[in-house]
């Protein structure tokens, strides 16, 4: 029988948090789809759950899944370290649908590219 294991959700950038049940033989994909149908908080803090292009998840410093097929772990392949004195806090970040249209090209240059950097600043 699978291990069920407890999650405080505590979303980036705002007060708000979740506390999710469930096992460790859930795909994070799952785990992520979870959050964003049943969870997501509607907040002036947080992007709206229908302008989210995908969801990152940080348990003990680590990321849970991460994109392709690295979502198709389950939590127990993740090696999630699971909090033995009550809910595991994981951290919930968006990421924003792109909203912008095709780019600009450079056509002062054509054969140099521009580079863009997508940091993120915990």
């Amino acid at each position: 029988m699978p291990e069920e294991i407890q999650l405080k959700l505590v979303f980036a950038n705002d007060h708000n948090s979740a506390n999710l049940s469930i096992t460790t033989n859930t795909p994070v994909k799952e785990v992520k789809k979870i959050i964003l149908q049943r969870h997501w908080p509607e907040s002036p803090n947080l992007i709206p759950a229908e302008q989210v292009e995908r969801i990152r998840l940080f348990a003990a410093g680590k990321e849970l899944g991460g994109k392709g097929s690295d979502d198709s772990k389950t939590l127990k392949d993740a090696q999630i370290l699971v909090s033995p004195n009550g809910p595991t806090p994981v951290h919930v970040m968006a990421v924003q649908k792109d909203a912008s249209e095709k780019p600009v090209e450079n056509t002062e240059n054509p054969s140099k590219s521009t580079s863009q950097c997508f940091c993120t600043l915990l």
